[in-house]
């Protein structure tokens, strides 16, 4: 919940600060109509060079892609979790398993 509240306090500026520190992969997700971003897809790919991510460009999506078309990006969020290298259990995640 901290980290919630964190992010959530943060200005525009702040995370623009911290982009260049991320050292975790990213799927950046955007809508090519999102009305927060003059030009969404230069906003999504200058985030993506920042982050060093992948992107998606959903066109015809606003600010909810995952949610306005969730048929389109569902697959590629699934695909990018896939390729991501499972996390150490030093971490401290343990899995739940389906009976």
């Amino acid at each position: 919940m901290q980290a919630l509240l964190t992010m959530l306090s943060l200005s525009k500026a702040d995370t623009a600060a911290i982009l260049d520190d991320s050292a975790v992969r990213a799927l950046v997700v955007m809508g090519t109509k999102d009305p927060d971003f003059p030009n969404p897809v230069e906003e999504a790919q200058n985030l993506a060079s920042r982050l060093h991510a992948e992107t998606m460009i959903v066109e015809g999506a606003g600010h909810y892609p995952h949610v306005e078309m969730a048929d389109q990006v569902a697959p590629r969020i699934i695909s990018f979790l896939g390729s991501l290298s499972p996390a150490p259990a030093a971490a401290g995640i343990t899995r739940l398993h389906r009976s």
